[in-house]
């Protein structure tokens, strides 16, 4: 009787192993929203993936980008870190309440800022008296129209992590629009923990070599072959000193991913820095933590 309660132990800790190794092999499982509404002055659309499942993993991902929603649709088109409206008061698990909250209390704050806006304008237009009536009608039949497009999606799902990419493009009437979000977010198919710093900032110095070889390659791929002497000149760099992204990095099959935001280190034109160095050549600069999460 012991060795067959024995057994049974021993095959049913063998099946949890397994369930678990294939929970963590499948792609994690989510639940998509596409959605696109547009008023008087403002359009919103919304590209929003969300895990769905009921494992850890997906429990504390789903959580975690919750908390990323909230961040940003929260306080969406303010510069200041002004919160419009209350977070979700429900469950992080119940995805389609959540988005809808989001994407309702973010359009209707849009909706109203933007009209706004508008009604200031028309204001400025009809009070200012250099314009001809002719040169005002001009003016008020062509306001500019705000834009958010909130965009939240899986974008990598290995048996050992998963990355999900948040990434905006916002416009309120100026000379052009910008890409906001957080980049690209990465977390263990485990536990769903994010992984925090895959390399050690404080070893950016000796990372030089690297992160100005990535640079040289983007603007070569861009079709623009230059020297690193010519482009640092050009560069929003003190001293040709190239910093790491604000953006977390994040890994890919060819190694670590390094994206530049708009203004961060190049002018507008330049549009967003982006390059890849292999595992090779970074590995002496990784935590213990991202080299356990990828097996180096």
């Amino acid at each position: 009787m012991k060795l067959k309660n024995c057994l049974l132990v021993c095959a049913s800790a063998l099946l949890l192993l397994a369930v678990s190794c294939e929970d963590v092999r499948k792609p994690m499982e989510t639940e998509i929203v596409h959605w696109a509404d547009s008023a008087a002055h403002a359009y919103m659309t919304m590209d929003a993936e969300l895990p769905s499942g009921q494992g850890k993993a997906a429990a504390s991902v789903r959580k975690e980008l919750a908390g990323v929603i909230d961040d940003i649709l929260g306080h969406i088109t303010s510069f200041e870190g002004e919160r419009f409206f209350p977070p979700f008061g429900g469950s992080p698990d119940d995805v389609q309440a959540l988005l809808a909250y989001y994407r309702d209390s973010s359009f209707a704050k849009i909706a109203a800022l933007s009209d706004e806006d508008a009604a200031e304008r028309e204001k400025y237009i009809l009070e200012d008296e250099d314009f001809s009536a002719e040169e005002k009608a001009e003016l008020l039949s062509g306001f500019p129209r705000w834009g958010y497009e909130f965009s939240l999606r899986k974008i990598d799902d290995t048996d050992r992590y998963v990355v999900f990419q948040s990434m905006d493009y916002i416009y309120m009437g100026g000379a052009h629009g910008g890409i906001t979000g957080r980049g690209c977010l990465t977390f263990s198919k485990e536990d769903g923990a994010p992984v925090g710093d895959f390399v050690d900032a404080s070893r950016a110095a000796e990372m030089q070599p690297l992160l100005t070889a990535g640079l040289l390659r983007y603007y070569a791929d861009c079709g623009y072959d230059t020297t690193w002497d010519d482009l640092r000149e050009s560069l929003f760099i003190d001293d040709g000193f190239v910093p790491l992204p604000s953006w977390p990095l994040y890994p890919s099959e060819d190694g670590l991913n390094f994206i530049y935001q708009q203004y961060e280190i190049a002018s507008y034109a330049d549009g967003m820095p982006a390059f890849v160095v292999p595992y090779a050549d970074m590995e002496p600069f990784m935590t213990p933590e991202a080299k356990a999460l990828l097996g180096l």
